[in-house]
């Protein structure tokens, strides 16, 4: 009797010691993307990483329709961690008065986008300037593709009544491609893209560069951008490197997330990319020498603390002060 009374004290202090380490655990919701698409293999790549490494942290990897809704998802509280890229980010918040840009901060830059311009191989359109009064499409209405396109053609001299904006999703930009009823698209994606593989594999089709002072001008007055290469062969025809805009999918979290939680979420990510690349390749570019590309919002404070024990802070940008 006295053995068995030792032994149902023992199994009481066990349960009280495990509800304990329970009710210390945090529990993280990351906000990724459509199944099978980079945000959310590399969101629920994160997730997988900050379960192993960071202490009393469980995550889990959220399937959304990806920038607008992760926005309103972060905005609203309903996730802790959103993978979104700042141009959308800004385009969502525009529309949405109630959620307020400061409540978004950054943790890491992550994978980069191209601002894939594009016209057929025998157009006679050489430059941006020489869209005018051409069919140029542009994007989905409101969304991050559109103000990088906004952005780039403004730049150039051109608002919207100088040509014809078309506001069409990638695939709709690759059937009116095929059918030769628009001049010009515009493409923000991964590289490669599918929506882009498609056309080039279909008809022929000319990339427009980027002047290097103009990458610049965009950069300066629009941080979420940065000057970027798209690699020659990457599609089909395309035997030059091409010069252009970059946007970065960024790992935000709302201002309120705690500091340490954001600290290990930065952490883990730099030092075990390798491991997030293992999941999907974009995860080999999650590194620290390019943490501040494609941001102009905050870094969380949680963020900044790993970033300056590792000395990256210090180097930082001179718009993050």
């Amino acid at each position: 009797m006295k053995a068995l009374r030792l032994g149902l004290a023992m199994l009481m202090v066990m349960a009280m010691v495990t509800t304990a380490e329970a009710a210390k655990k945090k529990y993280l919701s990351i906000a990724t993307g459509g199944t099978g698409g980079v945000y959310y293999l590399i969101g629920a790549g994160i997730a997988k990483l900050m379960s192993k490494y960071a202490p009393n942290i469980e995550a889990t990897s959220e399937t959304t329709a990806a920038g607008v809704e992760n926005t309103r998802l972060l905005g609203t509280k309903k996730a802790e961690v959103a993978l979104i890229d700042e141009t959308t980010l800004r385009a969502t918040l525009a529309k949405t008065p109630a959620i307020k840009i400061d409540n978004f901060q950054a943790v890491f830059s992550g994978h980069p986008m191209f601002a894939h311009i594009f016209v057929p191989a025998e157009s006679p359109i050489k430059d941006i300037p020489d869209f005018r009064g051409k069919k140029v499409a542009v994007g989905a209405p409101g969304s991050g593709n559109e103000v990088g396109a906004k952005t780039i053609t403004e730049e150039y001299g051109l608002v919207y009544k100088d040509f014809k904006p078309l506001w069409l999703s990638f695939s709709e930009q690759v059937n009116a491609f095929k059918d030769r009823s628009i001049d010009a698209g515009i493409i923000t994606a991964g590289v490669p893209t599918s929506a882009v593989i498609d056309l080039t594999t279909t008809i022929p089709v000319r990339f427009l560069s980027l002047t290097d002072a103009k990458m610049k001008a965009i950069e300066a007055k629009n941080p979420a951008f940065f000057p970027n290469l798209l690699p020659a062969n990457t599609y089909k025809g395309q035997t030059t490197a091409i010069k252009g805009m970059g946007s970065s999918g960024t790992i935000t979290v709302h201002k309120d997330l705690d500091e340490e939680t954001a600290y290990w979420l930065c952490k883990v990510i730099a030092e075990h990319y390798k491991e997030l690349a293992e999941v999907h390749p974009a995860g080999n570019l999650y590194t620290l020498d390019r943490i501040f590309e494609g941001i102009g919002i905050p870094f969380h404070p949680g963020a900044i603390k790993y970033l300056k024990e590792v000395g990256i802070w210090q180097k930082r940008p001179a718009r993050f002060k």
